[in-house]
């Protein structure tokens, strides 16, 4: 397909304008990130802002459609529309194959950065629907996008509109990550320890806990260049959203921050509990939510452990065997959620019967979180993972291994609510060593945090509650989508 041809309407795609023909009235641009991990937040966002009057318009490619049909089933009628844009061709961007997925989710790694970069073929369509609309006397007010797809900055002052970047993450990583792409610190020994002085509590971490994203940057090459360039334009944004709370992250959100230009951030989470979509999170369950749920019921409160590594990241035959030693040796009854094509070892099933479940698929995790039964979750700290458990009031066993990961294991350590456990992709951690400290986390050695854990999952729902932070944030930034500043 022609990257460039001209997108079919929202009324075409089965999304529904407003059609009233208003200049006045808003209407918001929303460009997600085709990633699962991305999309789902900001959709959530797109919820609450829809039921709070605004119009919008989700720019998606074909194959991400389907995504949105929960969105569209739950908004007000009349209130989200779809904007279809055809997926860049291999063609036109050249970085690309041909055949190549429209979701991080259908891709191998290896393409994750070039599919970032090609998706700023997108801004020429884009701004192409984007000036239809205003022949049709319904003008794009505003744009919001997630942080990954930083080439609608220009596109919204080629429209003289507001524009606003979305974090999926937490602040503290969008600070990390900013000042990353600003600094461009190099590495000057294998594993160096890289310092972020600007950031509150001036963290440190080594250069392989870095975003893979940046530590694969080279000076001059076309995918790293651009990539930069779209984290530099998200600084040019009126203002940052993140998906997050200010009791976690009151230092990120209640001072600016150098590293992010000293905009304002708006902390609006966790949006799944704000805006009460906490079921189907992008997926049908490999078993059904009453039989786990009717499983957990035949234990104590707090005394099992819920295990899982998110969508991407797949454990290799080595770190399977020794997260089945240590849960075999550590007595404690568990829930893993093994993605696809995880190797259990054979006889393991079997062996844990009684007091384990093993769920290949994707599992309703946000119900098992939520169990009286579960008191600690073994965790990659992504961040989506990260609060559902906030929100459950459950303790974190960290194991970060990519992406933001590390960042978000400094920062639940320093809240009190995760223990360390393994770090690194390509950790294989002693079992014994993991039995011991899941033994002492369910037992009485992990009281203290759970106690903590518990105090932020109330701070949780005290944010997101008529009159809390995130309640207050969000109206805050409703009203500035809502009277935008046009500069043409």
């Amino acid at each position: 397909m022609d990257a460039h041809a001209p997108p079919r309407s929202p009324a075409s795609d089965g999304g529904h304008g407003d059609g009233d023909g208003d200049t006045k009235k808003p209407h918001v641009l929303v460009v997600p990130y085709p990633a699962q991990g991305h999309m789902l937040p900001l959709l959530d966002l797109v919820a609450l802002l829809a039921a709070r009057g605004l119009a919008l318009a989700v720019a998606v490619t074909p194959g991400n459609v389907p995504l949105l049909a929960p969105l569209l089933a739950s908004c007000p009628p009349s209130s989200v529309a779809t904007v279809t844009l055809p997926f860049p061709a291999a063609s036109a961007s050249g970085l690309l194959p041909a055949g190549c997925g429209e979701n991080t989710k259908d891709l191998p790694g290896h393409l994750f950065r070039p599919f970032m970069a090609s998706l700023a073929a997108l801004r020429a369509p884009l701004l192409a629907w984007c000036k239809a609309q205003r022949r049709r006397r319904r003008r794009v007010t505003a744009v919001v996008s997630d942080m990954f797809t930083g080439w609608t900055q220009p596109l919204a002052a080629d429209l003289g509109v507001p524009h606003v970047t979305f974090s999926a993450s937490g602040a503290h990583y969008l600070a990390v990550s900013h000042s990353l792409w600003r600094r461009l610190p190099r590495r000057r020994c294998p594993d160096e320890a890289v310092s972020f002085q600007d950031v509150p509590g001036s963290p440190t971490f080594r250069w392989s806990h870095l975003s893979w994203l940046y530590r694969t940057y080279v000076a001059g090459d076309e995918v790293s260049e651009a990539i930069r360039q779209f984290f530099l334009w998200n600084l040019e944004s009126s203002c940052f959203v993140a998906n997050s709370f200010t009791a976690i992250e009151a230092a990120y959100v209640d001072r600016p921050l150098p590293d992010l230009m000293e905009k304002k951030v708006f902390a609006v989470g966790p949006l799944s509990d704000a805006v009460g979509r906490c079921t189907d999170r992008g997926g049908k369950p490999a078993v059904a939510p009453a039989r786990v749920a009717a499983w957990l019921d035949a234990f104590d409160d707090g005394s099992v452990l819920y295990v899982c590594f998110g969508t991407q990241q797949a454990l290799s035959p080595a770190q399977a065997a020794s997260l089945a030693g240590a849960l075999g040796r550590s007595a404690a009854p568990f829930v893993w959620a093994a993605r696809g094509g995880t190797p259990v070892p054979g006889g393991f099933e079997a062996a844990t019967a009684a007091r384990g479940m093993v769920i290949r698929g994707w599992a309703p995790q946000v119900e098992i979180l939520r169990h009286r039964a579960v008191g600690w979750f073994l965790t990659h700290c992504g961040w989506n993972s990260v609060l559902e458990a906030v929100a459950a009031g459950v303790a974190m066993l960290a194991w970060p291994m990519s992406a933001d990961q590390f960042t978000n294991a400094w920062l639940l350590a320093e809240a009190g609510v995760a223990v360390a456990v393994a770090e690194g992709a390509d950790a294989v951690p002693d079992a014994g060593q993991m039995a011991d400290a899941i033994a002492s986390a369910i037992g009485n050695g992990g009281a203290s945090v759970r106690q903590r854990a518990a105090e932020l999952g109330r701070s949780t729902a005290a944010a997101v509650a008529e009159g809390g932070s995130s309640s207050v944030d969000l109206e805050e930034l409703v009203s500035i989508l809502s009277s935008p500043k046009l500069t043409n």
